[in-house]
């Protein structure tokens, strides 16, 4: 059942009882038919209209914005690793473009995180292909995975030399690897991250991890102030965290959600770009893929956000909708002469006024 959805459907139900009117009266007043109202206040209805939930809220005398209210947003969270493709630096022109009002966030291709952490939103769904990113975000859910994770990653900290360092990064290479836990494989990744060269993340086609030692003396693998924010806002809001293919992360969108994608970028045939972190590679195909997929979600009424590469090949699979082109500097690239600033586009099937 979908939690925000059950929230909304408890909020009609208190404002009706409050009114002193039965559902058959609320539906007299707003045409939503009673058997409708029913199983909407019973949160049962995936594929309900933004609008119809408007116009009850608007017939009760209230409108959505109490309950699109959210407590006072935690400040200073931030990515808790480096990712290819982070949208930090462009989080301010991003939300900006950002819809005032939406139902579920989701974004199956998280990576770092920026934007949610920036959004915060209380109800969303995330996905990346990498299990053990993923398996770090759950750490943040419970107290127990919490605390372990951050008891193994002040162990690697104490640990940390450049022998040390690949015999970790050669965990994966062992038939062992498999039976470690999944805070195990998350506190190795983020470690393996601030420990290894720039920040890259990258596999081998066998889906070992091969990036080299990064020279550093001593490491900080995590700032214990945003790890503490991060469990707090984890613990408050209503999440589903996966790692399955990104069209099957989003099967559950329905009309009013807000979609942003970030998938590995398009590739520029003259340049050295890095674009992938796992061993699938995103190619042409993918991104037709994908394509398909904002169809399909614009034609639901959901609020659809793209960032990719400015190519011909990206301009034309989404010439039906809303290309913007700006400017951003890429900071991770196996190559340094491959680090710069670069034309990136945000594709919206939505318009929206930006001040």
């Amino acid at each position: 059942m979908n939690s925000a959805l059950l929230e909304i459907g408890n909020s009609i139900k208190s404002l009706r009882q409050e009114a002193g009117l039965s559902q058959g009266d609320l539906s007299k007043i707003c045409g939503v038919e009673r058997a409708q109202i029913s199983r909407i206040e019973a949160g049962e209805v995936n594929g309900v209209s933004y609008y119809t939930i408007e116009r009850l809220f608007n017939s009760l005398g209230r409108t959505l914005e109490p309950i699109k209210l959210e407590e006072k947003k935690i400040q200073d969270l931030h990515p808790f690793v480096k990712w290819a493709g982070g949208k930090t630096q462009l989080l301010d022109v991003i939300s900006k473009r950002v819809p005032d009002i939406y139902n579920r966030y989701y974004e199956p291709f998280v990576g770092g995180g920026a934007l949610l952490l920036k959004l915060q939103p209380k109800f969303f769904s995330i996905n990346d292909s990498n299990t053990e990113l993923m398996a770090a975000f759950n750490c943040f859910r419970d107290d127990e995975s919490f605390e372990q994770l951050k008891k193994l990653l002040v162990e690697h900290e104490n640990n940390h030399s450049e022998d040390y360092y690949y015999e970790i990064r050669e965990l994966d290479r062992s038939p062992d690897f498999a039976n470690m836990s999944q805070v195990e494989k998350a506190a190795r990744m983020i470690y393996l991250n601030k420990a290894c060269f720039n920040g890259l993340y990258r596999v081998s086609s066998k889906g070992y991890f091969n990036v080299p030692f990064g020279k550093k003396e001593k490491i900080k693998c995590f700032d214990r102030d945003n790890f503490e924010n991060l469990r707090q806002y984890f613990n408050k809001k209503h999440a589903t965290i996966t790692s399955i293919d990104f069209e099957d992360a989003l099967k559950d969108v329905v009309y009013g959600d807000f979609v942003y994608l970030d998938p590995p970028y398009d590739t520029w045939e003259d340049k050295d770009s890095f674009t992938s972190y796992n061993k699938d590679a995103f190619g042409k195909d993918e991104q037709r893929r994908l394509a398909k997929v904002f169809k399909e979600l614009a034609n639901k009424g959901a609020f659809v956000m793209l960032s990719n590469h400015n190519t011909e090949f990206i301009r034309e699979l989404y010439s039906d909708y809303i290309i913007e082109v700006v400017e951003a500097r890429r900071n991770i690239n196996s190559n340094g002469q491959g680090r710069g600033t670069v034309e990136e586009v945000i594709i919206t099937n939505y318009v929206k006024e930006i001040l």
